[in-house]
């Protein structure tokens, strides 16, 4: 365990830990295991042939890479530094956070470490800071990753004093990402407990994710934009903006602008992090105490849940063994809080997006422009909901389960993949989307209806091309959910191309007389089509 470089560095800070009373030697080995346990995954089966082993984490951080490109453009965008670093450090907290959110919240809220080491002596805060550390390393690699490149166009760019204020901004920005989201559950975990805990759980990821997403529109709100100039003007509200608390240092220590709402927002970067972080380990004893009620299950409640089940089971499903099996994903998915963890944010930002472009077409025109136009197309940005659904419906927190397709009198892989990804859009999906188009209903008028069943009906082809690209012919939960970090991301990518052409047909077709309705014939036998092709009945036992 000694040769991980991670270690290593942390021993520099060994005095630091001892300060707050946390064992180090403990908390060292207990680090150490969880890196080794990381890099001992179960590997994914590739063509039913190929191993592939291996910490996959660490293989997926090239992604972070590519994204990272996308940063360098804004460092350069007009002169105010004010906006440049905003946007900066703003795209590396929606990315930064949204991983955390994603893939790290089943990590923090880990229940396993206190039973395996209950007889062990650990007290509860050194278990606690392993876990701190141990989500810091990977949050530490996927900030190097994202912004390694353009902190060396900083560096040469900008100059080394830029440079060094940046990397410390950093510093400070991942002790508040890490902090918000442990005493956001910290302080959940004192008001709910059991079953309504884990999902109030989902319910505050997407409430951050949304939050995260809408900001960006905040964000640049906060500036003024008259012709090539770029002027920026202090409101109280900015100090609701975590991405402009650490932009203000560089417009305060080398941009020269020394006002007091500057240097007000500069400390608040520093001692709102250093506050958060210190609150969250005073009180780690006390959070993994709480998180004991992740383990208590109450029942109740679920009748309407079982109502819509059967409802939807007998309309979407045609025989009883594919009923069978969308009973069985429908309650999969409702009661894993791996796959909620993973998908439930994606639903948040799939149902504000297309209000939040809504917003920026209204803000640049008139109420009257915008019912009259086609900007309710915006509708199809909730499709982002999809992509992230049809691949996460392979992955499992429980894959080992898997087993029961063997046992289970299955004549058809197909029938339960339909059935799988037919549940996930009843469940998810078209909830959203319902709700999205009655909203759109009453802003644009009854007009738009055929568009609406149009985009529907292409919502489920969309779903069945994702199911097929991204499930590559795997049983529904039959995979490790720690390997969805590094096959997801490059897929879901390709997915949301996928819908610019979609949305692009659609604008063609309302161009010609007659277009909508020719286009809905087209688009259920291209779901009637799609279906067959791309995943079609064939007996056969699993």
């Amino acid at each position: 365990m000694d040769n991980f470089r991670s270690l290593r560095v942390m021993d520099l800070f060994k005095g630091l830990f001892q300060t707050f009373g946390i064992h180090y030697p403990s908390m060292r080995t207990i680090v150490g295991l969880k890196l080794t346990m990381d890099e001992r995954r179960i590997p994914v089966v590739f063509s039913q042939t190929k191993l592939k082993e291996g910490n996959q984490f660490l293989k997926s951080l090239g992604l972070y890479v590519l994204y990272g490109l996308v940063i360098i453009p804004f460092l350069f965008i007009g002169d105010s530094v004010m906006l440049q670093m905003g946007i900066v450090f703003g795209i590396a907290m929606f990315m930064i956070m949204t991983s955390l959110i994603a893939d790290f919240s089943s990590v923090l809220l880990d229940v396993r470490d206190r039973i395996l080491l209950a007889a062990a002596p650990v007290d509860d805060r050194t278990l606690n800071a392993a876990k701190l550390v141990h989500i810091s390393i990977y949050m530490t690699l996927i900030a190097l990753s994202l912004l390694g490149i353009p902190s060396i166009v900083i560096l040469v760019s900008k100059g080394i004093l830029f440079f060094l204020l940046f990397l410390v901004m950093m510093i400070f920005l991942m002790l508040f990402i890490i902090a918000l989201t442990a005493i956001t559950y910290m302080v959940m975990l004192r008001v709910f407990d059991g079953e309504r805990l884990k999902d109030m759980i989902n319910y505050v990821q997407i409430l951050l994710s949304v939050g995260i997403f809408v900001g960006y529109q905040v964000l640049i709100r906060s500036f003024d934009f008259v012709g090539l100039t770029i002027s920026y003007e202090f409101s109280w509200w900015h100090f609701l903006i975590p991405p402009l608390w650490f932009a203000a240092p560089f417009e305060w220590l080398l941009g020269g602008n020394g006002s007091q709402p500057l240097v007000m927002l500069s400390l608040t970067a520093v001692i709102i992090p250093v506050l958060a972080i210190w609150m969250y380990i005073r009180k780690m004893p006390l959070f993994e105490r709480d998180l004991q009620k992740l383990m208590a299950e109450t029942r109740g409640g679920k009748q309407q849940q079982a109502v819509l089940m059967r409802f939807w089971g007998w309309v979407l499903c045609r025989n009883s063994e594919e009923r069978a099996s969308f009973r069985f994903s429908w309650q999969l998915m409702k009661r894993e809080r791996d796959f909620k963890l993973k998908v439930y944010p994606s639903l948040g930002v799939g149902f504000v997006a297309p209000f939040l472009f809504l917003y920026i077409f209204l803000s640049n025109g008139t109420w009257q422009d915008m019912i009259t136009s086609n900007t309710y197309f915006m509708i199809y940005f909730g499709y982002i909901i999809i992509g992230p659904l049809a691949i996460m419906l392979s992955y499992s927190g429980k894959f080992k389960g898997a087993w029961i397709f063997a046992v289970a009198p299955i004549t058809s892989v197909s029938r339960v993949n339909r059935a799988a990804l037919k549940a996930s859009l009843a469940q998810l999906f078209l909830p959203v989307y319902i709700l999205q188009a009655v909203l759109f209903t009453v802003l644009f008028g009854w007009r738009i209806v055929p568009d609406l069943i149009v985009v529907l009906f292409s919502a489920v082809l969309y779903a069945v091309i994702c199911y097929a690209i991204g499930a590559k012919g795997t049983l529904p939960f039959s995979l490790p959910m720690g390997e969805s970090v590094q096959s997801g991301t490059a897929k879901q990518i390709i997915l949301m191309l996928l819908i610019g052409v979609f949305v692009g047909i659609h604008i063609l077709m309302t161009k010609i007389p007659y277009g909508t309705p020719i286009y809905l014939v087209v688009i259920v036998l291209g779901c009637l089509v799609g279906w067959k092709m791309l995943l079609p009945i064939k007996r056969h036992y699993v």
